[in-house]
């Protein structure tokens, strides 16, 4: 006990019955959670296979388990530990056939999964562009997560399908093959404990205390099978920090662990505050914000380190601007001693890597992408790119085999090979190859192309005159985009809301007048750039917030914290659930920083295709400057732009006739130096800089 501090100590030596232990960020929960094991064997003479630790992650579960063998020896002493669901699992082993399972069931692998409700689909004659697979699997994971059999599962209807009797159907399915899913592992267990006394009891008999990690991420089912199995002897510990619940979007429910004392009637309740991660004026920062949360456990960080320099909050022109500043801070922290391993860049949207891989790449600094891929290997944006590729002559028999069934037009695999024959056998490049299709002569699996062939040809005639040369037009017209829809209303929203990134990196590189051919040789780049985004000791990393709990860095970036990013739109539709959840998001980014942290806000953001003007976020836009240090001045004095030149893109200028805008784009030199500019109210507008009495703001 001597290695822990005072709250830590009184945490692991407190007595039976429930306890919740609130760690805040950096606090040393897992040393506590394996101080009170020791404890509990060696003061208390609780036998070590009589304690059962739970956690989330398999990696979670092996860092409990090395602790353990370094403190009590002899590989954790029995204390019995793992995931839930590698838990539920030996329970199954042992309790499946109370459930009509034989005790050697397997558990179906993703692929198989998959595969399974693609036949369900077919077989029930429903076509995967009205229900797609991944939202049939999606609806069932989130039932599954709230304790929902078929049975008690709610009423939906997706398209005119029944999507609860599919659940009934593919649960069906499961057991005529012998198989759980992922999340039956738990949910059965439930079942066990909820309809057959004698197996639960034997269940709860099994141990004497339980310990879980991260209590603040548990599902429904995930704390009913906590509640059942403390039911006797409430021996419960539980360890988390309501101020980094983050997942409510995926069935995690923060009311667990707000309500654990209400719940658990005499709860004991110890606060873990000391911070052994970040420097005092990161804590500064992390604690303003989080305290305006109004539905918390009251607690307050405490450094245990250096205060260190002020967290640094940049407003940059537009997400390119946004990345260069961030790059050269990158440098700058390189130059002082860090290593490129000790920063992260952590952003609250996948989409907003686009800009920062193109100038990392530029660069030539080394990044890598955890948890996700880079934005032009996403699948919707393979896709669009093939379609984009093939309307502007630039298209290659890849990229036609690739979207020819998508949406589907009845060309199977057979169909395939035979558009792949018929294209080798015309000598043509695909692009041209669908001029003949659009003629009307094709036959067989062509045939079945010759109205998207049609489509394409039509819009070649307008394409040099559309910004993003026919994207969306395309995409819209030949039924691309209604067939995202399928995969559910928030999937759906996500792979839009990437293709109209798409649509305006397009239209931005098409002004600085590249070929379409020269831009699929950038996105090419940016998409196979192995050297920048090797999985060695020394690469920056880029990741989602979401990603990122659980793990620290030296040097920590946080973009786009403003109005519709950080809180996200989409929370902000919730209400005040919503922007609580993503307040708590960015407390979890900024605890992520040991030691330097830079915030950055965009005046100007592509987003949907259009320009967008955010506000900085509400969680950061009322802190004090001895808190957070703001670029000074905030609203610089106006400067007249040299009527022979000087533009430098992305500079923010006042119009006397338009008003605010930033500028996009220049050509030209000297007096004969055109401009574009995209104002806040006028729109996209081409001036000649010597006529437009332009100021710098």
């Amino acid at each position: 006990m001597s290695e822990l501090n005072q709250a830590q100590q009184a945490a692991a030596e407190a007595g039976n019955g429930p306890q919740l232990i609130l760690a805040g960020a950096g606090s040393g929960k897992t040393r506590t959670i394996v101080h009170r094991i020791g404890h509990l064997i060696a003061a208390r003479g609780v036998a070590p296979h009589r304690i059962l630790a739970v956690t989330f992650t398999n990696k979670a579960a092996a860092e409990l388990k090395s602790r353990l063998s370094q403190l009590i020896g002899d590989d954790g002493g029995g204390v019995v530990s793992g995931t839930f669901h590698s838990i539920s699992l030996r329970m199954l082993r042992r309790y499946a056939d109370a459930l009509g399972f034989p005790r050697t069931f397997q558990v179906i692998d993703a692929d198989d999964q998959k595969a399974l409700v693609k036949r369900l689909l077919k077989q029930a004659n429903i076509a995967t562009d009205r229900l797609h697979p991944s939202y049939l699997l999606g609806w069932i994971e989130h039932c599954k997560h709230a304790g929902q059999t078929p049975e008690s599962a709610p009423a939906c209807h997706w398209n005119g399908t029944d999507v609860r009797a599919l659940y009934a159907t593919y649960q069906q399915q499961l057991r005529e093959h012998e198989r759980m899913d992922f999340s039956d592992l738990i949910l059965n267990c439930v079942l066990l404990m909820r309809e057959h006394p004698g197996v639960s009891e034997a269940l709860r008999r099994r141990f004497d205390h339980v310990l879980v990690d991260e209590y603040q991420d548990t599902n429904p089912v995930q704390h009913e099978w906590l509640t059942l199995m403390c039911a006797d002897h409430h021996n419960l510990t539980v360890v988390g920090d309501d101020d980094q619940s983050i997942y409510g979007w995926r069935g995690a429910d923060v009311r667990h662990i707000l309500d654990f004392e209400r719940i658990w009637s005499g709860a004991s309740v110890h606060r873990l505050e000391e911070n052994y991660r970040s420097s005092g004026a990161i804590l500064n920062l992390a604690n303003a914000i989080i305290k305006k949360n109004e539905d918390r456990h009251d607690k307050c960080l405490r450094a245990t380190r250096e205060y260190g320099s002020l967290p640094q909050w940049n407003i940059c022109n537009d997400e390119y601007d946004e990345a260069r500043k961030i790059t050269a801070e990158l440098i700058n922290w390189r130059s002082a001693g860090y290593a490129w391993h000790e920063m992260a860049v952590l952003y609250r949207s996948n989409r907003q890597s686009l800009a920062l891989e193109q100038v990392l790449r530029e660069a030539a600094l080394p990044y890598r992408i955890v948890g996700g891929v880079g934005f032009f290997e996403r699948l919707e944006i393979k896709d669009a790119l093939a379609y984009w590729a093939l309307l502007n002559r630039c298209g290659d028999t890849l990229q036609l085999l690739r979207i020819c069934n998508k949406p589907k037009r009845g060309i199977g695999n057979k169909g395939e090979e035979q558009l792949a024959a018929q294209l080798a056998a015309s000598g043509l490049r695909a692009s041209d190859w669908l001029d003949l299709l659009a003629e009307g002569k094709a036959t067989g699996a062509a045939g079945k192309l010759a109205p998207l062939a049609k489509l394409i040809s039509s819009l070649r005639q307008d394409v040099d005159q559309i910004p993003d040369r026919g994207l969306m037009q395309l995409l819209q017209a030949s039924g691309y985009l209604d067939s995202l829809q399928s995969m559910g209303e928030l999937e759906a929203a996500t792979r839009i809301d990437n293709i109209r990134t798409l649509q305006s990196y397009i239209e931005l590189t098409m002004e600085q007048e590249l070929t379409p051919v020269e831009f699929m040789d950038r996105a090419a780049l940016l998409q196979s750039s192995e050297e920048m985004q090797q999985d060695n000791d020394d690469t920056i990393t880029l990741m989602s917030l979401h990603r990122a709990k659980g793990l620290e860095f030296d040097c920590v970036v946080l973009p786009g914290v403003e109005e519709g990013l950080l809180p996200h739109q989409r929370s902000l539709d919730d209400g005040e659930a919503g922007i609580a959840e993503e307040r708590r998001l960015l407390y979890v980014g900024i605890t992520r920083a040991r030691r330097q942290l830079k915030l950055t806000t965009a005046r100007v953001r592509r987003l949907f295709g259009e320009m967008h003007y955010p506000q900085p976020s509400r969680f950061i836009r009322d802190l004090p400057a001895d808190i957070l240090q703001p670029d000074t001045p905030v609203m610089p004095q106006t400067t007249a732009i040299p009527a022979a030149g000087g533009v430098q893109i992305g500079s923010n200028v006042l119009h006397p006739s338009f008003g605010e805008g930033v500028i996009l784009a220049s050509e030209g030199t000297g007096d004969a130096t055109r401009i574009t500019v995209q104002f806040r109210k006028s729109g996209l507008k081409r001036l000649m800089l010597k006529y437009a009495a332009l100021q710098i703001v």
